[in-house]
């Protein structure tokens, strides 16, 4: 038997963190774990599981995936993290702008006390996080100081890319065997299977098959794979368990229906002479969007937060997780004559008196930091103006009261998923691909998780958990 114990992720939007156990040895799946817990003997058992820690994968450089990587360090994991270049690339700013968004919510919402994440002192938050070669090509996170640059951990990355392409089956340990795809979330953003002590766990990292720029290679069991012509990457043996992102529950719509309501509002606003801030997070669903309104608004003033922008050109420097156009895509819009890029104080507030009638990103999904609520300012009087969230909203967050509050005045609030995840047609699909696995749903809501569940076994499907956070299972 093997263990699986959910120290995040499941039963909750965020926090995604799955360790096997077989015997005493330890397998980790993301590392979005809570960084400070209550238990008295917390740092015991996690020092005892980390040094018996024979592997760590990160999927993803997203902060909700990838938060609780000091833990690592603090208690005396050595071993590897593997992941992708891209990810590595994309890892400090997403754990810095954690870091200030988690400090800025008292300023944002003032009765809601936040979290603590004191892995480093407060001095060093506004300077950002590096990372240095080591003689091995491994890589060491280190944060910049003023008055000296002191490592925030000795962590020792290594790259999937470099030991077997996407979709092949390569030994990492004798025991451990791994297999990995692009999930067409982030640029090097990933699933992963793998076959440990003769069990064979799949885990989706955050998937999305309908991502208009990013390529997502499709899973398959063996058997499903028909045509050698068109091979896809990713032949999946049985699996023992499939731990997949069902972050949309029961949600049936396609990524097409999504752009059409986002396409009608915009138009509506604009027709009216009036602006739309769309609020996303610097890496991922808001360079897919930048691309989309220019192509739908050619004629239209973009206005975008420099630090998209860049996050963008770096979408661009890799090209093998693009789709065939991708780079082209966005060379065409970066040199487009109507984007603006918002670098400053002074240029946010020219630029918007310039073009009253335009469309604004913000890098800042939920509304919550200082210069995106200053952005919020400036439309929020006015009725033809709108406000359009595109994913999650967490609660007690800026963008959430926003959307809940019934009185509101001026501008017009709504919420458009894009959708980054999977959502029930998603979900039913990757199953059928899979061969119908044991299956823990994950990503999402105990209420949601628990709906899809049911909606699954009524059509069929055996062995769905809705679990939530530190449940084990065991297979």
């Amino acid at each position: 038997m093997m263990e699986l114990t959910i120290l995040g992720g499941a039963g909750e939007h965020g926090r995604s963190s799955y360790l096997l156990r077989r015997e005493d040895r330890y397998l980790l799946l993301d590392c979005g774990m809570e960084l400070q817990r209550d238990e008295h003997d917390f740092p015991a058992r996690m020092t005892y599981m980390l040094s018996r820690t024979q592997a760590v994968f990160l999927s993803h450089a997203h902060e909700d995936h990838s938060s609780g990587l000091p833990l690592l360090e603090q208690y005396g994991y050595t071993g590897d993290i593997w992941t992708t270049r891209a990810t590595l690339k994309q890892l400090p700013v997403c754990l810095r702008m954690h870091e200030q968004h988690l400090n800025e919510q008292h300023y944002v919402v003032a009765d809601q006390k936040s979290d603590q994440w004191s892995y480093h002192t407060a001095s060093e938050l506004a300077n950002p996080l590096t990372y240095e070669h080591n003689d091995n090509d491994q890589r060491q996170v280190k944060v910049s100081s003023d008055a000296e640059r002191k490592p925030l951990s000795s962590l020792k990355f290594r790259y999937l890319e470099d030991v077997a392409p996407p979709g092949e089956w390569t030994w990492l340990r004798p025991e451990l065997q791994v297999c990995w795809g692009r999930a067409g979330h982030l640029p090097g953003s990933i699933w992963v299977a793998v076959n440990w002590y003769g069990k064979t766990i799949f885990y989706t990292g955050d998937y999305s098959a309908e991502s208009r720029l990013l390529e997502a290679d499709r899973p398959l069991h063996h058997s499903r794979i028909i045509s050698r012509a068109h091979p896809s990457p990713g032949q999946i043996p049985d699996l023992d368990l499939a731990i997949v992102d069902a972050a949309y529950g029961v949600d049936t719509d396609r990524q097409g229906n999504k752009l059409s309501q986002l396409s009608r509002y915009m138009k509506e606003t604009l027709k009216r002479g009036g602006a739309i801030l769309l609020p996303v997070p610097l890496y991922g669903r808001g360079q897919e969007l930048i691309l989309w309104a220019r192509e739908q608004f050619a004629q239209i003033p973009i206005l975008v937060e420099q630090d998209l922008l860049e996050a963008l050109e770096l979408f661009a420097a890799e090209p093998r997780w693009l789709r065939s156009d991708g780079a082209e895509r966005i060379a065409q819009l970066l040199k487009h004559p109507q984007l603006y890029r918002l670098t400053d104080e002074h240029s946010r507030e020219a630029l918007f008196r310039q073009h009253p009638s335009s469309i604004l990103f913000t890098d800042d999904g939920m509304l919550q930091s200082v210069k995106a609520q200053q952005h919020y300012t400036r439309i929020a009087t006015s009725a033809v103006n709108r406000v359009i969230f595109t994913g999650d909203l967490a609660h007690g967050s800026f963008g959430r009261l926003l959307l809940m509050d019934m009185e509101h005045q001026g501008c017009q609030i709504h919420h458009v998923r894009y959708k980054v995840h999977q959502g029930l047609p998603d979900v039913r699909q990757m199953l059928l691909d899979l061969k119908s696995p044991r299956t823990l749903l994950v990503h999402a809501t105990r209420p949601r998780t628990d709906g899809l569940a049911l909606r699954l076994e009524q059509e069929g499907f055996q062995q769905v958990h809705s679990l939530k956070p530190d449940d084990q299972l065991y297979f």
